[in-house]
């Protein structure tokens, strides 16, 4: 199983979800899909797909109405904080771990599968650093789990991550929005409290 992960932080207001999807499908499977649809979508493959480029409204539109997509065994989910008064890496670090033990309790992983987490890259002074005590963390909890950052630049899983998730900072960071698109609810673990 992989998680992927993506963040917004909306600090004026002390916000900051948390959001991403979990899959079985391996990430080879995920990177081909994505490459195929920005094919089939007619989006030039070199280009970035995020939700602060022009491609991202096609994409979603398209994706919404895919029957493909319908079939890809993802979940989505999303974990909302207020108060998020200090934008520092050890105030992110310990919101993730908060994360990483409510994804785990909620869900139930069998013990022989292999969990990778992936994390768009967090501009954190050492990744590395900051991976490693992330992967302690796991592992002094019994999660039989791999952290590691990317860019996702380099990673249409990531870039997926990026624009599904964006239905979720509509819903928390704009007060005109109170619904999500419906398929990306039908995928979503977690409901809007």
């Amino acid at each position: 199983m992989i998680i992927y992960l993506d963040e917004s932080k909306r600090i004026g207001k002390w916000q900051i979800v948390i959001w991403g999807f979990l899959s079985y499908h391996n990430t080879h499977y995920i990177e081909t899909f994505v490459k195929n649809k920005k094919k089939q979508f007619d989006i030039t493959e070199k280009v970035e797909l995020k939700s602060t480029n022009k491609f991202w409204k096609l994409f979603l539109k398209k994706i919404s109405e895919d029957n493909d997509f319908r079939k890809l065994n993802i979940t989505t989910f999303w974990f909302y904080f207020e108060n998020y008064f200090f934008d520092s890496e050890d105030t992110y670090l310990n919101i993730l771990l908060s994360i990483f033990s409510k994804i785990f309790n909620k869900i139930n992983v069998k013990k022989t599968i292999k969990v990778t987490i992936i994390h768009d890259n967090l501009n954190f002074k050492n990744n590395l650093k900051t991976s490693q005590k992330i992967n302690i963390f796991l592992k002094n909890n019994n999660i039989k789990a791999d952290f590691k950052i990317h860019n996702s630049k380099k990673y249409l899983s990531l870039q997926l991550s990026d624009l599904i998730v964006w239905e979720y900072k509509k819903l928390y960071f704009f007060d005109d929005i109170d619904y999500i698109e419906d398929f990306i609810l039908k995928k979503d673990i977690n409901k809007k409290t």
